[in-house]
């Protein structure tokens, strides 16, 4: 059975069971992934997942289950119902509106990589690696394909339907020589061609290169304990990746917001960035490479929002039962109805971006700076001010009179995300980042590298022997 007649299914029976309300989010995908070390696949795991998220009304009473075998349907159902009599009965407003259902997107599923051909991974990763191979350096990471399907059905007779496509690269580059001398890339989309080996390859090779045979410097090495650093920084779209991917999550999740939990609570309106900033919840973005699932986990048609414009607030993210409580309207940003309690997420967060590239970023640096290539063991420390703590490895180079002058010890900053988006000098064009740990459903961020002005960093993790 595919996902949408599994969902009619399984929705037929929870009424027949006697729910006065039902819906359910049934998804399915296969995968293949290489594992890759030193030039070697050193696992190529591949499988198969089924996901199926329930939600039972009945007698003012509400419960969601989750299982991954729609054969056990009707058991989970009469047992659910059952445990439901010793729930409180609470006030239940039900949704009543039936949405129609949409298009495929064209974009959203690709032939070639729904074949999950082992030699399609594997070509990429010789091409690169043959690159790395005469300047001593060895390839590691993994490079993974899917395809899959996510149906969303209700009693009302809302019922949505999508298959998807993904492909995903994430590599590290070593020095056979040097193994503190490292680089990462990593391109992705719903397609294997979308993977770019060439940018990839030359990332990696140039940041290596930068590394090769140079000491690293320790900044915080005649500093004291909890002295600070404030310098500019180039981050790349790696660096704001996971951090738009925290901001989307706790920054414009209604619940939050109207909690006042958020750095953007009580801001609608008001600037909280710089006026070059904006920001928008679109699957549809020509950036995102087609992956967007265009409906919700409510079955409400997705389109583009508005979340921050020109550094102003516009719009924080809402699902239906959200949207009343609030006075709100609901934004197409429901989660499956196992997460309803946390709120509302944007899916396919985009930033806009400008012209500059990274190189023109580093020539144009007229005081010292740090490039910043990736992220480790990212942290909010405060929600109200969306301030974060992360540490910066693989790639950090010391810039000077618009020159990389020498490689730095890894780096850590804490820094509130907003403030710092008030000193962005300049961006580049905003690009896909896309390292899932799964690929169960579509997602990444487009982000531009940016250029940021007094940076703060705390102290610095110099590897010790």
């Amino acid at each position: 059975m595919n996902t949408k007649e599994t969902a009619q299914q399984i929705i037929k029976i929870a009424k027949e069971h006697g729910a006065e309300f039902a819906e359910i989010v049934v998804s399915q995908n296969e995968f293949s992934l290489k594992r890759i070390r030193a030039n070697q696949v050193d696992q190529p795991p591949a499988g198969e997942q089924w996901g199926i998220d329930l939600s039972l009304v009945k007698n003012n009473r509400k419960k969601a289950v989750q299982f991954d075998n729609p054969q056990l349907a009707e058991q989970i159902i009469t047992d659910a119902l059952s445990q439901m009599e010793f729930l409180r009965a609470q006030e239940i407003v039900l949704p009543t509106e039936v949405f129609q259902e949409v298009a495929q997107p064209e974009q959203l599923f690709d032939s070639k990589t729904a074949e999950l051909n082992g030699e399609n991974l594997i070509a990429p990763v010789k091409e690169i690696a043959e690159k790395l191979r005469p300047h001593n350096l060895t390839l590691s990471g993994k490079i993974a394909q899917g395809r899959g399907e996510m149906a969303y059905q209700n009693s009302l007779g809302t019922s949505q339907h999508a298959k998807f496509t993904l492909a995903t690269a994430a590599f590290f580059a070593f020095d056979f020589a040097n193994p503190y001398t490292s680089a990462y890339a990593n391109s992705g989309g719903t397609s294997i061609d979308h993977i770019e080996t060439d940018r990839l390859a030359a990332e990696l090779l140039n940041k290596c290169e930068l590394q090769k045979g140079k000491e690293k410097l320790d900044l915080f090495a005649d500093k004291d304990e909890g002295d600070e650093l404030h310098i500019d920084v180039i981050v790349e779209p790696y660096v704001f990746g996971p951090i738009f991917e925290w901001l989307g999550y706790f920054g414009f999740n209604g619940m939050f917001v109207e909690r006042g939990e958020s750095f953007i609570s009580n801001k609608l309106g008001q600037q909280v960035t710089g006026q070059q900033i904006s920001i928008a919840d679109d699957p549809f973005d020509k950036e995102n490479r087609g992956m967007g699932i265009p409906f919700d986990f409510e079955g409400r048609p997705r389109a583009k929002l508005s979340l921050i414009e020109k550094g102003v607030v516009k719009n924080a993210v809402y699902d239906f039962e959200l949207a009343r409580k609030w006075q709100k309207q609901p934004t197409a940003n429901a989660l499956p109805p196992s997460a309803r309690s946390e709120g509302a997420a944007p899916f396919n967060l985009v930033v806009e971006g400008g012209t500059t590239s990274i190189e023109e970023m580093v020539k144009n640096c007229k005081e010292r700076a740090l490039w910043i290539t990736k992220l480790h063991y990212l942290g909010m420390k405060h929600y109200q001010t969306a301030t974060m703590t992360g540490v910066a490895q693989h790639g950090v180079f010391l810039v000077e009179n618009g020159k990389v002058v020498a490689p730095v010890e890894n780096v850590r900053f804490e820094e509130s995300i907003p403030e710092a988006l008030k000193r962005v000098e300049a961006m580049g064009a905003p690009r896909l980042v896309f390292d899932p740990m799964s690929l169960s459903s579509p997602g990444g961020i487009v982000v531009p590298a940016m250029k940021i002005k007094n940076f703060r960093l705390v102290g610095s993790t110099k590897r010790s022997m």
